[in-house]
């Protein structure tokens, strides 16, 4: 007899737990329910260490219990945990945990597919309370607004425990839904929606350097994108303040956990591999990372590692990776001139990364991927070509050295990103990306050994008008979703001006949608240096 679809999702979830080496403890019973979702698949979400991170410590917390829920590629209607396949609208909360743009619209499809309306005007008082953390809720949250009964806006750790006991208390109480966004809207770090005042600040929470315990992943999955690897933090934010980088300020200030917590948390509790991945957005500029891999590498681990600053790779460094089993270096110049990366506070000289790439040549690492980003402020052709001037000396030191290598170049678009200095600049017209992007392409085919990727250039104009777009932006949504139809008859059945989002420039003046939030780095400071480029 043929299995029905339940039954295959069942087994297809007894599967993906029966691979897991999986630390936490997960309550039979509690008072509170919650549906943590990644809105895309199983591989992406167990490869993000704040999604881990988030179900640790829910668990860890008494009184409540935490299921996981995905985007189940085989199984795109099924809304059921991973944990005991029960429906996403049986928690008393849903709690989606989002970083990237491109994963907003699967918000409102697994709504839908749970039978759960989108807006929460529109729900009833018994349905679960919908819930949004992670990076993309403290940047800009008003294009999903109208969906979300609460954002929490920051870093989960210093308000956690007071946010549950909450929570606990209005469950116990009779769990009301007006009642419970009134004491949730009272809060400094929470955004309610519905609740919201016009002239309402609101802060994000932040972990003190003082307080900060790397956070690992508890999970080791052999499906997970960083297959059978512990993950491990080293540091949050960034120094160095790039321009066009929202990490470096919503993840203010910079601070890095101590060389010996994060040994001490990978030597007890990283029990089920040898594979260790040091995550942090400026893995870099950690101050001890050259003592940090090679004592790793001592005691056997192999390493797996973010993106590396250029200038930081040196023959001694080359020869440790290599030992740590690293067989792929990623590097960010992100402009292909000097003059361009200065003025995106990149600081990044030819001579630094032509220097890095004779140190990669003289090992036994074959394989370099290097990021650029196309349509930057200040940019000109001469910097487009500069581009193919760098991984032309980049593939003649290799091809030198070892012969043919495996050189892969990603050309991304400039997404402005709020809270950063770049906030007020539009991006580069769709016409001006494709030019760009064909002659990189074209003069890439001419060098032997240099692959090339490919971009949409439709998912980076979505990307940008989820990045700035108001309340507005959640019809459209909706729209898109529940019509099947394209972005573009999305946009028009909402009434966007898609036009004026992405390529309008901004004034100091005008009131963007996430200015109710305040950062650490005020609007005037960012305005300041936004001008001293122009």
């Amino acid at each position: 007899m043929r299995k029905s679809k339940f039954e295959n999702f069942l087994a297809f979830r007894e599967r993906l737990l029966s691979r897991e080496k999986n630390q936490v403890q997960v309550p039979s019973e509690a008072l509170l329910s919650i549906a943590l979702v990644y809105p895309n698949t199983y591989a992406v979400g167990m490869a993000n260490l704040g999604f881990q991170t988030i179900y640790r410590l829910f668990n860890e917390f008494p009184g409540v219990r935490c299921e996981r829920v995905f985007l189940y590629e085989k199984f795109p209607d099924v809304t059921r945990s991973l944990e005991t396949g029960s429906q996403l609208r049986n928690f008393d909360i849903i709690a989606f945990s989002i970083s990237f743009e491109l994963d907003v619209p699967n918000i409102v499809q697994i709504l839908m597919n749970a039978n759960i309306s989108p807006f929460s005007s529109d729900r009833h008082p018994l349905d679960p309370l919908i819930m949004v953390g992670g990076a993309m809720a403290f940047l800009n949250p008003t294009p999903i607004a109208p969906f979300i009964d609460f954002f929490y806006l920051g870093e989960i750790e210093p308000e956690l425990q007071n946010l549950l006991l909450l929570l606990l208390r209005l469950k116990k109480a009779g769990w009301e839904r007006n009642s419970i966004l009134e004491e949730l809207h009272e809060k400094n770090m929470i955004y309610v929606p519905e609740k919201h005042g016009e002239n309402r600040k609101l802060t994000k929470a932040f972990q003190s350097a003082r307080e900060q315990s790397p956070q690992y992943s508890p999970i080791i999955s052999p499906d997970s994108h960083f297959q059978n690897m512990f993950l491990v933090e080293v540091g949050r934010g960034c120094g160095r303040h790039c321009y066009f980088c929202a990490a470096s300020h919503i993840y203010y200030p910079f601070r890095i956990v101590s060389k010996e917590k994060i040994l001490n948390t990978i030597f007890s509790t990283c029990k089920y591999t040898k594979k260790v991945g040091l995550v942090g957005a400026a893995l870099s500029d950690y101050p001890q990372l050259f003592q940090l891999c090679s004592e790793l590498v001592e005691q056997q681990f192999k390493l797996g590692l973010s993106s590396f600053r250029l200038d930081v790779i040196t023959s001694e460094f080359v020869k440790v990776l290599v030992k740590g089993n690293i067989k792929t270096l990623t590097f960010a110049p992100e402009a292909g001139t000097e003059r361009l990366r200065n003025l995106i506070h990149k600081n990044l000289s030819n001579e630094q990364i032509l220097e890095a790439a004779q140190a990669i040549a003289d090992s036994q690492i074959n394989q370099v991927k290097l990021y650029f980003i196309i349509g930057l402020p200040g940019e000109t052709d001469d910097d487009i070509m500069g581009i193919v001037y760098l991984i032309e000396k980049i593939q003649n030191i290799f091809r030198k050295n070892k012969g043919l290598n495996s050189i892969t170049v990603s050309v991304n678009a400039f997404i402005p990103k709020p809270f950063t200095p770049f906030q007020w600049f539009p991006i580069a017209r769709e016409s001006e990306i494709r030019r760009k992007r064909k002659y990189l392409e074209r003069e890439f085919k001419k060098l032997p050994g240099v692959q090339f990727n490919r971009k949409s250039v439709k998912d980076e104009i979505l990307q940008v008008i989820l990045s700035l777009g108001d309340q507005k932006i959640a019809e459209a949504i909706y729209y898109k979703i529940k019509n099947k139809v394209d972005w573009g008859t999305a946009w028009n059945q909402a009434g966007i001006d898609v036009e004026r989002i992405i390529c309008q420039p901004r004034k100091f003046e005008d009131q963007l949608p996430w200015d109710f939030i305040e950062y650490d780095i005020p609007k005037e400071r960012l305005w300041k240096k936004w001008k001293s480029l122009l």
